[in-house]
């Protein structure tokens, strides 16, 4: 199960991404970081792909991913907003205060949830994910805390 949802994660992550920010991922988010906004021990993170890290509960289902991408003219995370409404209507879609220019949390599932912010110096946007949380709210509150402590990193 936890395999599957590496693969599914990872499958999301390269059809949305483009060129990554040249930015050291592993500065921007770290293991302790992780492992204090959800209080459970994880794996190492690892780059499944240029502008991604990950990081994987040792002993538990809890995955997290980061995503530093450029963004194109014109797309902004009300763009996806948009998208997304349409590809999943009952996707609940949330604005998230002090993140960046504008930011959203959404989920399409009780386990899952993604915080996406917009940034402008330099254009792009960052994404907090997680899967296998225990309910809706503590998958809210991971992304929410986690995207508060990259944020302010974000370009630099």
């Amino acid at each position: 199960m936890v395999g599957r949802k590496v693969l599914v994660a990872t499958l999301i992550a390269f059809a949305l991404s483009g060129s990554a920010l040249a930015q050291d991922l592993s500065k921007l988010v770290t293991k302790a970081e992780v492992e204090k906004v959800t209080g459970a021990k994880f794996k190492d993170g690892w780059k499944p792909m240029e502008g991604q890290i990950m990081f994987q509960q040792e002993g538990g289902d809890l995955q997290i991913s980061v995503e530093v991408e450029k963004r194109d003219t014109g797309a902004s995370v009300r763009s996806w907003e948009a998208t997304m409404k349409k590809m999943q209507p009952a996707a609940k879609v949330e604005t998230v205060k002090g993140i960046g220019g504008d930011a959203i949390y959404y989920s399409t599932r009780a386990d899952l949830g993604k915080l996406s912010a917009d940034f402008e110096k330099p254009r792009v946007q960052m994404s907090v994910a997680v899967a296998g949380a225990k309910t809706a709210a503590q998958a809210k509150q991971i992304v929410t805390d986690l995207a508060k402590v990259v944020g302010p990193r974000v370009g630099k």
